[in-house]
């Protein structure tokens, strides 16, 4: 049973953790694309990650990993680190802060639906209702004004964020069983060391083509923000988290993130609040509660950005 200290320190980790993902949105927003491009940042970001993940596995216990795992590791990087983390910033630089905080706030609701295809969970009629109410939200985010125009980049911005959002639901629901097997550390560095490569691969030309003499103090403040904290420490903490408390609890938290970046985007001048955003913030945050709050138990989904 878990002492009331372990309980809090994992409360916090949670809470430092969204506070960074929140923010993340509008630091990384600002230094795409004059900074660096989105396909380059993605490299940078993924070789600083399994850096500093396998740089801390060097200070715990050495613990073996079957090939099979690593091989199943080499898959779920592809949906938890290439897939989302290309489509994460992509989609950031087309859209706005406030539109791909709102629209990855409803990864709960998708690794729902992915973990009763997947793990054969049962379905009840409040979870199926829930469901609906998160995906209108997010219907009246993308829609907007109307019939979308498939030119804007608002558009296609919002599109690319939320087929990153279904790719992380399912790295969630697949990557379970490992982070119950392995310590969290080991699990984060097999996975970020597949990531690295295979971006590495996709984004070298666009990493090599960088201008980096270009790229100004307040440039690469922001990019060792994202890199760093936003990367390793928030995904560490989210991880150190989940090994005391449920996955429930974890995405509770995750309703933060939304806010402060709607706080920060405004702040920034990144973004404004309207109608239509709150009205599908509402609409989300019910929905995913409703989804939720039937999940007591064998929960299989957690939030990341």
């Amino acid at each position: 049973m878990l002492t009331k200290n372990l309980k809090t320190k994992s409360h916090i980790a949670l809470l430092v953790a969204n506070i960074i993902f929140g923010i993340n949105f509008s630091i990384a927003k600002a230094v795409m694309p004059d900074q660096i491009k989105p396909m380059a940042f993605v490299v940078l970001r993924n070789v600083v990650g399994a850096f500093l993940f396998w740089a801390t596995s060097c200070f715990l216990p050495k613990e073996k990993v079957a090939v099979r795992d690593i091989l199943f590791l080499a898959v779920c990087s592809i949906f938890g680190v290439v897939i989302n983390q290309i489509l994460f910033l992509i989609g950031l630089n087309y859209t706005s802060p406030i539109n791909s905080s709102i629209i990855i706030s409803t990864n709960p609701i998708f690794a729902f639906i992915l973990a009763m295809l997947i793990l054969k969970e049962n379905i009840t009629f409040l979870k199926g209702i829930g469901l609906s109410i998160g995906l209108t939200g997010v219907l009246i985010l993308i829609l907007g004004n109307g019939s979308p125009d498939i030119s804007s980049k608002t558009f296609l911005g919002d599109i690319a964020t939320l087929v990153n959002t279904i790719s992380w639901a399912f790295y969630t629901v697949i990557i379970k069983r490992m982070l119950e097997k392995y310590h969290h550390v080991t699990v984060m560095k097999w996975t970020f060391l597949f990531g690295m490569l295979i971006t590495i691969m996709i984004g070298f030309p666009s990493l090599n083509n960088a201008d980096w003499q270009a790229v100004t103090l307040k440039g690469w403040l922001g990019i060792g923000f994202v890199c760093v904290f936003a990367t390793y420490l928030g995904y560490l903490l989210i991880s150190y988290a989940l090994r005391q408390l449920s996955p429930t609890i974890v995405s509770i938290y995750a309703y933060t993130s939304p806010v402060i970046a709607a706080l920060m985007a405004t702040i920034m001048g990144q973004g404004a609040l309207n109608k239509n955003i709150v009205l599908s913030t509402m609409l989300i945050f019910v929905g995913v509660f409703v989804v939720s709050w039937q999940k007591k138990q064998g929960n299989n989904f957690h939030y990341s950005e």
